[in-house]
């Protein structure tokens, strides 16, 4: 097993300040990493402090201060002193301030909570029944977000971006955009809106989907045609392949209901274990939507050793999530590699093995940080979030230059095509990697062994080289040839079940959160072994399985399990000592995001409403809208269909109370805070045209760090790269009769 305990960031310091979760989370992060961390928190010691504040003083005002030509990291509220000190600071340090709207926008002073950032950020809209209201998830996975992109903003350096003294803004509200798995561009490719459709994952894959089974709920996230067929075949209704109302996505959705006739009782006959590993077993992602007292029991992770044990204050033990990644280092130094060539003069090399989301978004980062990327598929088994082309369409649509979640998480890459499973492409992936700083890889357990690419044999040529694995549940353990999507890792983290109407079902978010949480991770990971690389010379294969790098951001919900032995129950919108909090009608179909934090917030929502039902004593003290909550949001629902969204917004704001409006995914392109900061990037592609592009939520004084170009079309470098590497026109030529490159699908 790799070690957990890792000291890539030995010799690194930090200081932080936090307020909230995100700048304590950074902490975490770079401490697990190995550096070390002056932090001063204000999170509770008897319950999320003593997760994320291991090591930490804690003081009910952290103070804003660093050395010259040191970092802090804090997510200090936004007021006029909090400036003035972070102003005197950055000009002599590296200050990076997490805030919820952006530290020079037109909404930097207005208030926040985590309903108003799902609401704005795009987050809310296509989640839950498209006759109900829509559904956020619990606890504060904004904060998180942020923190990671905190964490990697303070390592950006290593790879060539950053590193002198000045102010770095991560907003919350672009991290939430940045991981909408880019529903923003697919609207403006296809021109509609995606949409609630309660169980399932979205309107065209039917297949992705809560179902309930004997004891419980299970989520089958069978994307591909592949797992169709053996989804099919399980459930024992293999003819259901060539029925014509399941032939494709499409179809399937358009008949849900009676394929739910066929799911339904064969579910209802099994637990959850029944399906969950027959499933897992034959390559279909597959969630048990475990809860919280399932999850610290989880079988997978007790055989990682995974948790760890911290005490509080007052005595009490928790468990509490272990390292997101794990190392080996490489005995073996390596030496420098030769400049020029094939790679762009001076830039990190990286080749980008890897498929989908987590692996390519570390890969995107790296590239818009200054990395030579040079992404590598297969013209006959390309990345599969270019989409398949169906039976019988026209070639000439070039269906795969259309996705427009591979276009937006490729960009800035070279892209290349070698089929490793011949003799040929292997050879020269092996060539390619000799003189490259990191590999990226993702694929299913067994593949990179089964294709001589593992870090043994590639480190053998290249000491040096940094290797990113990021397996689903770890490359160990009873389930570590278990394969995952993004929202099976979500599933599998307790989150799903957490997230729902009051008394129904689970309920999937819309943005396969596991995915773009792991690319996080692995980027913060492949920061840290450069860190290690640059004092020592050595290579390092870091292994980030994504359900460990996820288990952080369900945190609070595990630590109030024990502390109250109580499976948190899902209940909508709600949210603990804030009552009203939820989503509420307006005119024309929009909706909006209220949040009352206190008596006097009520009072002066109360004020605004100004009928006898909110004014009265009988609603006054929390206890009270508490004893009556599911009446008050009856009321204050007929009361928000009489406005427009944005006026009620903005009174809500004027009198004091927290609000945001529910933004579809069209939306949020013209959402004030991520205008004004060119969140935005517009970009002409082959195929497609122009289009705008979300760009990292990391923003300093000069600007963003920005990813140059359009992802690639397939094969587009082929010739470049390979030619650079000495290949003839004839050799390429016969590399492409031996169907070792090509630039169409096979």
């Amino acid at each position: 097993m790799m070690r957990a305990h890792m000291d890539l960031l030995a010799g690194e310091r930090f200081t932080v300040a936090s307020y909230g979760i995100g700048a304590a989370y950074a902490a975490w992060l770079l401490r697990e990493f190995g550096a070390e961390v002056h932090h001063s928190t204000a999170l509770d010691a008897e319950g999320l402090g003593a997760f994320l504040g291991q090591g930490a003083a804690f003081v009910e005002a952290p103070g804003l201060e660093v050395e010259a030509g040191g970092t802090l990291i804090t997510d200090a509220p936004v007021s006029g002193q909090a400036r003035a000190q972070l102003d005197a600071l950055q000009s002599v340090a590296t200050v990076i301030w997490l805030t919820p709207w952006g530290a020079k926008t037109s909404w930097t002073g207005r208030p926040s909570t985590e309903l108003a950032q799902y609401a704005a950020g795009g987050w809310m809209t296509m989640v839950g029944e498209p006759n109900r209201e829509p559904l956020a998830p619990p606890g504060s996975l904004g904060q998180f977000i942020a923190g990671l992109y905190a964490a990697i903003a303070a390592l950006t350096r290593h790879a060539g971006w950053g590193g002198g003294p000045g102010l770095i803004d991560v907003a919350e509200i672009e991290g939430m955009a940045a991981t909408l798995i880019y529903d923003s561009i697919a609207f403006q490719y296809y021109g509609a809106l995606r949409g609630r459709v309660g169980n399932r994952y979205s309107r065209n894959q039917p297949t992705i989907v809560t179902l309930p089974c004997k004891d419980g709920y299970i989520g089958i996230h069978a994307a591909l045609h592949s797992q169709w067929v053996t989804l099919a075949g399980l459930a024992g209704h293999p003819e259901l392949v060539r029925d014509p109302r399941f032939a494709s996505p499409g179809e399937r959705a358009k008949n849900i209901d009676q394929l739910d006739q066929y799911l339904l009782p064969w579910l209802a006959e099994r637990t959850r274990s029944e399906v969950y590993h027959p499933l897992q077993r034959n390559r279909i992602p597959c969630s048990a939507h475990p809860d919280m007292a399932e999850v610290l029991a989880s079988p997978q992770l007790r055989a990682r050793e995974f948790w760890r044990e911290v005490s509080t204050p007052s005595g009490k033990t928790l468990r509490v999530p272990g390292a997101p990644a794990r190392a080996r280092t490489w005995a073996r130094a390596g030496g420098a590699h030769a400049p020029g060539g094939l790679w762009r003069e001076g830039a990190l090399r990286v080749v980008d093995l890897s498929m989908g989301w987590a692996g390519p978004l570390a890969g995107q980062i790296l590239a818009s940080l200054g990395a030579d990327v040079i992404k590598v598929e297969s013209h006959t088994h390309f990345d599969w979030w270019r989409g398949s082309r169906p039976p019988g369409d026209d070639p000439s649509l070039a269906l795969y230059e259309r996705s427009h979640v591979f276009n937006a998480v490729n960009r800035g890459k070279r892209g290349i095509t070698l089929n490793l499973a011949t003799p040929g492409g292997n050879d020269l992936a092996h060539r390619l990697i000799r003189d490259a700083d990191i590999v990226i890889e993702n694929f299913g357990a067994g593949i990179i062994e089964k294709l001589g690419l593992t870090y043994e044999r590639l480190s053998a040529d290249n000491p040096g080289l940094i290797m990113l694995r990021q397996p689903g549940f770890g490359s160990d353990g009873p389930e570590g040839g278990y394969v995952t999507f993004g929202n099976t890792i979500e599933g599998m983290s307790g989150l799903t079940a957490l997230v729902g109407y009051p008394g129904g079902e689970p309920v999937m978010l819309s943005n396969a959160l596991g995915d773009p949480v792991s690319g996080l991770t692995g980027t913060i990971a492949l920061l840290s072994a450069l860190a290690a690389r640059e004092r020592d010379g050595r290579g390092q294969l870091v292994e980030a399985a994504q359900i460990e790098g996820f288990i952080p951001l369900v945190s609070e919900a595990l630590i109030e399990y024990q502390r109250t032995g109580v499976i948190t129950a899902r209940n909508g919108n709600r949210r603990l000592g804030h009552v009203p909090s939820g989503a509420f009608p307006c005119r024309d179909g929009e909706w909006v995001a209220i949040e009352v934090g206190s008596d006097a917030e009520w009072a002066a929502l109360a004020a605004l409403i100004g009928e006898p039902w909110a004014t009265g004593e009988a609603l006054a003290s929390w206890s009270a809208r508490e004893a009556h909550e599911g009446e008050l949001e009856r009321q204050l629902a007929g009361w928000t269909q009489a406005w427009s969204r944005d006026e009620l917004v903005e009174a809500c704001l004027a009198a004091g109370v927290v609000a945001a409006p529910v933004l579809t995914e069209g939306e949020i392109l013209s959402l004030e805070p991520l205008v004004e900061s060119e969140f935005w990037v517009g970009e002409e592609r082959a195929h497609v045209g122009f289009h705008l592009y979300p760009e990292l939520p990391i923003r300093g004084d000069g600007g963003r760090p920005e990813a140059a170009g359009p992802a690639p079309t397939l094969g587009e470098h082929t010739a470049e790269v390979l030619t650079a590497m000495g290949l003839s026109a004839e050799e390429l030529r016969r590399l492409e009769d031996e169907d070792v490159i090509g630039s169409r699908p096979a």
